[in-house]
């Protein structure tokens, strides 16, 4: 997908174990990732006596000695005093309750992610993993794909420390106020079902979470807890709602880099779903399978864990197009929805 952003710091990024200054008062740290996107962003903005700390990173052993090292020797000698995760994938809510084991931190979260994290984590049934491979039955995955993806079981209980029993709730009216600054809650859905961006218009500083990124579009997917979702509507909602953030507004992404440029990369989002719509409505001239869509969409050779997020984007366009009216779907002999153009 095309970049027109700024990246402010170019090629700088922090070394592991690292907090390098980004803003007046915002430090960057960067994570690792198991994955083939192998990092995410953390902020810390500076709360006078104490640091608040934008999302944790997943519980690996990695980086909890990364934590370990940050805790000790990049925080000026004060304590994490707040704690925001964005949203509840693993890679944000993961060290959260290791967390705040070792800090005297408050928890922060919309409703609704906090709610999925304690759900997912503590569901490990039979009835969970024969619901996964249902579903993707569904979408025309072979039958080797669909045993392993429910082989796979529930890799979110692998990937975070316990979920915390209490939380602080950010709602759409929240305003925290961090080192005499104001920052606003900016709420949109389709990544996840509640994900909270942080906007502080004085400071022209927003933290993006993973609905603002500025080389790759966010994982947009229905999963099988909510098959007939539209969680490409909602995003795209959200991108419309983006004409109120200042262009000057430095935006701190959970991936990539710090950029400036949010309207422009606001239109190469939404263009690049639009243009994968197309696509996907060119491939249901004759009845289709979400699976033989997502391999129009994704040309390159998927692992398992890719093929769980790539047939969530084909069946994102699809169900986007279906509540359009622009295709209608059937159920085949075979047990599989095809989806055709109406």
């Amino acid at each position: 997908m095309k970049s027109t952003v700024d990246y402010v710091l170019g090629e700088t990024l922090p070394e592991p174990g690292t907090a390098i200054e980004v803003a007046n008062g915002v430090r960057w740290i960067r994570m690792p990732l198991p994955f083939a996107l192998n990092h995410v962003n953390l902020y810390l903005i500076d709360d006078d006596e104490g640091w608040v700390l934008i999302d944790t990173g997943i519980a690996t052993d990695q980086t909890k000695a990364l934590w370990e090292r940050v805790l000790e020797t990049q925080l000026d000698g004060k304590p994490i005093s707040q704690i925001v995760v964005t949203h509840f994938h693993p890679d944000h809510m993961g060290c959260a309750g290791w967390m705040l084991d070792r800090t005297p931190a408050q928890f922060w979260m919309t409703r609704s992610e906090w709610l999925s994290a304690r759900a997912i984590r503590l569901d490990d049934s039979d009835e969970l993993l024969d619901g996964i491979a249902a579903f993707y039955r569904r979408t025309g995955l072979g039958d080797d794909t669909v045993f392993d993806l429910r082989a796979m079981g529930n890799t979110y209980r692998r990937q975070v420390s316990p979920i915390p029993l209490i939380y602080q709730r950010i709602a759409a009216d929240t305003c925290l106020e961090i080192g005499g600054r104001r920052w606003m809650a900016v709420i949109g859905a389709g990544h996840s079902p509640e994900h909270a961006c942080l906007y502080c218009p004085e400071a022209g500083l927003m933290i993006g979470g993973d609905f603002l990124l500025p080389r790759i579009s966010p994982n947009i997917s229905v999963w099988w807890n909510e098959p007939d979702g539209n969680p490409l509507n909602d995003y795209l909602r959200f991108l419309d709602r983006l004409d109120v953030i200042a262009d000057e507004t430095l935006i701190l992404p959970s991936h990539d880099r710090p950029f400036r440029g949010v309207k422009p990369r606001a239109v190469d989002l939404s263009t690049h779903h639009d243009q994968r719509c197309d696509l996907a409505l060119d491939i249901c001239r004759k009845p289709a399978t979400a699976a033989e869509v997502m391999t129009a969409m994704f040309k390159r050779t998927l692992d398992t864990h890719q093929t769980r997020f790539a047939i969530g984007e084909a069946l994102a366009h699809l169900n986007f197009m279906l509540d359009q009216g622009r295709l209608a779907r059937h159920l085949s002999s075979d047990g599989a929805w095809r989806f055709v153009a109406a």
